[in-house]
């Protein structure tokens, strides 16, 4: 061997070993396992479907929030409304400005239905009893039981029972209930539903609940009126009655229960979620011995 060619020979045992590689024949080493490409994917899928959820959860959050803006929008208009109707209404010793119509179904009770007096004019008869016309109703829609509405009858000239006949009185308020010719407003479309579990019953109830205080209340003043209690000992509200004339109160209590922002699902009853809203009114009025 020439000495240039032993020289040569030499210089090539410190090559690299890319150069050893490329003299050999062979690539350089490219790209990734299959190993390290599946905990690349893995890592990747984890942090997508972290993001996914974080992004539901949000998305969640915001409807909610929103939904529950707009239940609270609506049950303040519909619980101003009826407020400030129970406080104008008029109001006597047979009809205390208003009263609460109870629907019975089997051994349940709905005290859904409330019934003021609220003449748009004059009373016809402001020392009697009322007129339908003058009525205002507030009770779920018979047909539709996420529907809050508010009812007049104006056409019905008819006097109403006395506040003792629940039973006319539940007879005269369904019948008004189911007459689509009815003048209805409707307050809010948003009303919890549900059935009763076990009565075997399938009509749909909007969730909305009256309830009424009187004070004096019935039971005291026909106490009063046998002369078994006396005008002093009468629970008078705050005190405030005289020799000749007392102040009775008819108090009101009303809950609602609206969805954020969902409409109703007959066939989908637990995934309602409701929120809660409570109200009340009070009138005011003279009693006299």
């Amino acid at each position: 061997m020439c000495r240039c060619c032993r020289k040569a020979r030499d210089s090539r045992k410190g090559d690299s070993p890319v150069f050893v590689e490329r003299e050999l024949g062979q690539s350089p080493r490219q790209g990734m396992t299959l190993i390290e490409l599946l905990l690349a994917v893995s890592v990747v899928s984890m942090i997508v479907g972290a993001l996914g959820a974080v992004a539901a959860g949000i998305q969640k959050a915001y409807e909610y929030s929103e939904g529950f803006g707009t239940a609270t929008q609506h049950a303040r208009v519909a619980l101003d409304r009826i407020a400030k109707t129970v406080g104008e209404a008029t109001a006597n010793e047979q009809f205390p400005g208003f009263i609460v119509v109870i629907d019975n179904e089997g051994a349940w009770t709905f005290p859904e239905t409330l019934v003021v007096w609220r003449p748009q004019t004059a009373a016809a008869d402001p020392k009697g009893l009322p007129r339908f016309n003058e009525l205002v109703i507030y009770c779920p829609d018979w047909y539709t039981p996420s529907k809050l509405v508010e009812i007049r009858v104006p056409s019905d000239t008819r006097t109403v029972p006395a506040v003792s006949n629940t039973a006319q009185w539940a007879v005269e308020i369904e019948a008004i209930r189911k007459n689509k010719s009815v003048e209805a407003v409707t307050l809010t479309t948003l009303l919890r539903t549900a059935t009763v579990s076990g009565s075997g019953a399938s009509r749909w109830r909007g969730v909305v609940r009256f309830a009424q205080r009187l004070r004096p209340n019935d039971t005291q003043w026909a106490q009063f009126k046998a002369g078994t209690l006396a005008w002093n000992d009468l629970y008078w509200v705050q005190g405030l009655f005289g020799s000749q004339v007392g102040l009775r109160q008819a108090w009101l209590r009303t809950e609602l229960q609206l969805l954020p922002g969902a409409t109703w699902v007959s066939n989908d009853p637990a995934s309602q979620r409701a929120i809660p809203f409570f109200g009340s009114a009070a009138v005011y009025y003279e009693m006299r011995p």
